[in-house]
């Protein structure tokens, strides 16, 4: 099958904006084959497969067919097998990579090339557990509702934001803790700033900032998850580890991302590429000593294993012009009026002054100093147990989740209203 066949055939299925990143080339290239049956095989999910994918300016997008084939395997494993068999294997398997990144970048034996090539090899195996989350969203998210509505009569999106809750702490938690225990600032720095760089290219927490979100993190009151019922425990037993496994999985590959800058720094000194640059370059054409640039608003797709990128946007279905009013899914209720900051990146944090509304793609760990400012939250995307869900309803602010293009149609500086009573944000004045 030629290229242009197969992207005949990708573009001629029904694509969907779906989750909006910072990723260029680098990052994205790091996708290659960890979509294939071979590689969840290799985790423990025989006949696994996430057939297609698509990423044009920016965003993903995804098509219900790309799941229609792995369904039935998917929804027999579930029957079967817990999430926790996925946690165990991704916990286990992070401690080994991070010793085999850390070792790599102290021999100095070995050539750059080599380096880079086992790198690859890791962060193929990373992204299958990122997909491997985003297929058992896809079929336990709606079975999961299923569930409920015949046990909770009503506010059921609440009951499974609230319930679905993880039981085991990510990394920031982890750092809280320490925090708490009297741990060193730059020790904490060291060991969790590379929580800020999760686009794998910004620079890490500084020890101030470390600080600040460890005492704004303590001043919240403790979470307080609700009686599940005894017909929900099993059910929401694993909802909380699928919230908990979907953090893992990306908190592992930004970790050791950030492990492996010193290798990848030499790397750009080889090519004589600012290490600021990298980004844009993908791995494999780093790999074969030919690097390949795209920039920002580069496209890829993918057919089973293999992938293909383009210096150009190849999709963009959204059409914005005079849209003023959005519905999106409340993650925590309340009202707000305020001035709109669009955040897009770690970079842009700094735009968000005390009142204002963030609006964003999605939070993450990184978000949160903005967060303590805002007066409420509007993401494109997300469910109920998304970072953005989880942090809304600790800090007790207005949050609606899932618009898809809220960061599309609202600019800074925009004057809106956020009823997360009805899940309605409109556009008063410019």
């Amino acid at each position: 099958m030629t290229p242009e066949a197969i992207q005949k055939k990708i573009l001629s299925l029904h694509w969907e904006p779906w989750l909006k990143r910072p990723f260029f080339g680098f990052i994205m290239s790091t996708f290659v084959e960890g979509n294939s049956k071979k590689a969840f095989k290799a985790i423990g999910l025989t006949g696994w497969e996430y057939q297609s994918f698509l990423f044009s300016k920016g965003e993903w997008y995804q098509a219900e067919e790309v799941y229609e084939k792995t369904k039935p395997v998917v929804m027999q494993w579930l029957k079967h097998h817990s999430v926790k068999e996925i946690s165990y294997r991704l916990e286990k398997s992070h401690l080994i990579w991070k010793q085999e990144i850390l070792k790599l970048a102290l021999m100095s034996d070995t050539d750059t090339c080599e380096k880079l090539e086992r790198l690859y090899k890791i962060f193929r195996e990373i992204t299958t557990y990122v997909w491997a989350v985003h297929i058992l969203e896809h079929f336990f998210t709606p079975m999961l509702h299923r569930e409920v509505g015949k046990v909770i009569p009503k506010n059921i999106n609440k009951f499974i934001g609230d319930a679905s809750f993880p039981e085991k702490s990510n990394a920031l938690e982890q750092m809280v803790e320490e925090y708490k225990k009297g741990i060193r600032t730059s020790v904490l720095a060291k060991k969790y700033g590379w929580m800020r760089a999760r686009d794998g290219f910004s620079e890490p927490y500084t020890n101030r900032e470390i600080t600040s979100i460890a005492r704004h993190a303590l001043s919240q009151s403790k979470y307080q998850r609700p009686v599940i019922p005894k017909k929900l425990q099993h059910v929401f037993g694993e909802a909380r580890e699928l919230v908990y496994l979907r953090m893992l999985r990306m908190d592992v590959y930004f970790e050791l991302m950030f492990c492996a800058r010193p290798i990848l720094k030499t790397v750009a000194k080889k090519f004589k590429i600012p290490f600021s640059q990298l980004k844009f370059y993908t791995i494999n054409s780093l790999v074969a000593g030919e690097p390949k640039f795209y920039p920002a608003d580069f496209s890829c797709f993918s057919l089973r294993d293999k992938i293909f990128f383009f210096g150009k946007p190849i999709l963009d279905v959204w059409h914005t012009r005079g849209v003023d009013v959005l519905k999106g899914t409340i993650a925590q209720v309340g009202a707000a009026t305020g001035r709109v900051k669009v955040v897009m990146s770690v970079g842009e944090l700094h735009k968000v002054k005390q009142g204002d509304i963030l609006v964003t793609y999605m939070t993450s760990p990184n978000f949160l100093p903005a967060m303590k400012l805002a007066k409420a939250y509007v993401t494109d995307e997300g469910g109920l147990t998304c970072h953005a869900a989880i942090v809304a309803r600790e800090m007790k602010k207005p949050c609606i989740i899932g618009t898809k293009i809220a960061t599309k149609v609202f600019k800074d500086g925009d004057m809106v209203e956020v009823d997360a009573y009805q899940g309605i944000i409109k556009k008063i004045e410019k």
